[in-house]
């Protein structure tokens, strides 16, 4: 299933709900995706990655310029247990003018999506502050839009324009998201905070989320950290709070949910393996082996996570493979998997096999 969370009016807390509703699908046992689709990148700094140093970045995914251009699965990091992010890079403020055929350029990031390779059951998309092209893209690649709302004077503005926006891609496209609002940053102990808060579940009747999050010093805290409020403190309002609204999204979208998980994981079966090598002094790091015919290229690349940490995450078909770490150009097995064989080359290779 993929979701937008989208609103132009800033302070609604948008983007915290982005990578904690993403973080909560992990804690849930579904394998998650963050998109990053903000120019201001800050999904990708509220999870401590510095975009300014990255390499590449969704942009590249989106880009028409082919010295740009990379695959979806080279841009995913991983960032915890059955969570992945795609940053994004302030590249995406441009990305606009690089699409001659502006029609087609409406449906690129939901083409990316259809045909990526890695089995996610949830894909969260942060949009940029604004209806423009990112936000128009998004929109038309999601199954459902999340329209936080924080309860302030100005709490339905911009609104109107965001549903006038699904409307135009209903009647240009023949597809459009359902869009649910969802009440954020809510002190139920002010009276005018409980009045808002009616005002806006009249405004959307059904199409509103029974959830609401709670005004929480958590967040603040864990966007300072660079984590997820659950990777902060598990037990607070606000981690309780989006977990709630995680299950009540499994609940309400269960089939979309379903139809979403099968459109995106091959017709064979397969599983994702994630693969880690602690090596503190190294610079670059790859992975190769039957599974990419040992080949040494961008895709191969293992991310650093710091402080000598670097990880991979494959798709990978059952079967039988032998790998090995190329770790600054030097070969090296994997001293983590016990299981190895003798190459024909005097050599060691690991050994996994998918189930």
């Amino acid at each position: 299933m993929i979701i937008t969370v989208s609103n132009q009016k800033g302070g609604c807390a948008k983007t915290t709900t982005a990578i904690n509703l993403a973080a909560s699908f992990a804690a849930l046992g579904q394998r998650t995706l963050l998109i990053d689709l903000d120019p201001q990148t800050h999904a990708s700094m509220g999870l401590g990655i510095k975009t300014d140093t990255l390499d590449y970045s969704i942009y590249n995914v989106l880009s028409e310029r082919a010295e740009q251009k990379k695959f979806i699965e080279n841009v995913i990091r991983p960032f915890g247990a059955n969570l992945d992010v795609a940053p994004g890079h302030v590249l995406l403020s441009t990305i606009e003018q690089e699409f001659v055929d502006k029609e087609l350029a409406v449906g690129r990031l939901r083409s990316v999506l259809e045909n990526i390779t890695f089995p996610y059951q949830y894909i969260i998309i942060d949009c940029p502050p604004s209806l423009g092209f990112l936000t128009f893209n998004a929109l038309f690649a999601a199954d459902l839009a999340i329209v936080p709302i924080d309860l302030g004077s100005f709490a339905l503005f911009g609104v109107a324009n965001l549903l006038s926006m699904v409307e135009l891609i209903r009647v240009k496209m023949g597809y459009s998201p359902k869009v649910y609002a969802l009440a954020t940053l809510v002190d139920l102990r002010s009276r005018f905070a409980r009045e808002m808060l009616q005002h806006v579940r009249g405004a959307f009747k059904d199409n509103m989320f029974e959830s609401i999050i709670h005004l929480n010093v958590a967040c603040r805290e864990s966007q300072r950290l660079g984590i997820p409020v659950r990777y902060h403190n598990e037990k607070s309002k606000a981690a309780v709070d989006y977990e709630l609204l995680a299950k009540e999204i499994v609940g309400k979208f269960q089939e979309d949910s379903q139809a979403g998980l099968e459109q995106n994981t091959p017709e064979s079966r397969g599983r994702v393996k994630e693969f880690e090598l602690d090596f503190s002094t190294a610079g670059n790091v790859h992975i190769v082996g039957d599974f990419n015919n040992w080949r040494i290229d961008e895709s191969s690349r293992l991310w650093h996570q710091g402080k000598g940490s670097w990880h991979k995450r494959l798709h990978l078909q059952p079967g039988r493979y032998r790998y090995k770490f190329v770790v600054d150009g030097r070969w090296i097995p994997d001293p983590s998997n016990r299981h190895a064989e003798p190459n024909p080359y005097g050599g060691i290779d690991s050994v996994i096999e998918i189930d």
